[in-house]
């Protein structure tokens, strides 16, 4: 989920129910404030930006990658990938594995793999950072 907050937040916040918010790619942004009916800007304002998510106890690297994989993509989406990765590579779609739809399918998959394995890598250092195993 995408989070917007006035000053920079923590990485990790414990909620205080057993619960903890997890924030990652928190990026500062100044946003321009209008008066009503202006299309010039009167100001301009520092906010902050970041996906959260919500982790309960225990803390692991682990339960956080997961929580953060399930709330970028639905339960089933890799499985469809890996479906359409197979079925491509079998030429199954479109024809041959050369075909265009084939090609599509494959670097779907590929780019899945490759976000998550960024996931991970963020996930993983960010806990190291904070002791978290």
């Amino acid at each position: 989920m995408k989070a917007f907050y006035d000053e920079k937040p923590s990485v990790l916040e414990a909620v205080g129910n057993g619960s903890f918010l997890y924030r990652r790619n928190i990026e500062e942004q100044t946003v321009d404030l209008r008066a009503e009916g202006e299309d010039e800007p009167v100001a301009t304002k520092t906010q902050f930006t970041c996906d959260e998510v919500t982790v309960f106890e225990p803390l692991t690297s682990n339960r956080i990658t997961e929580a953060v994989i399930t709330d970028r993509w639905p339960s089933t989406y890799e499985q469809k990938l890996v479906n359409e990765y197979n079925a491509a590579a079998l030429g199954l779609v479109g024809g041959a594995k050369s075909s265009d739809e084939a090609k599509s399918r494959i670097d779907a998959y590929k780019a899945f793999l490759s976000e998550r394995a960024d996931i991970k890598a963020q996930v993983d250092a960010d806990c190291a950072a904070l002791g978290i195993k």
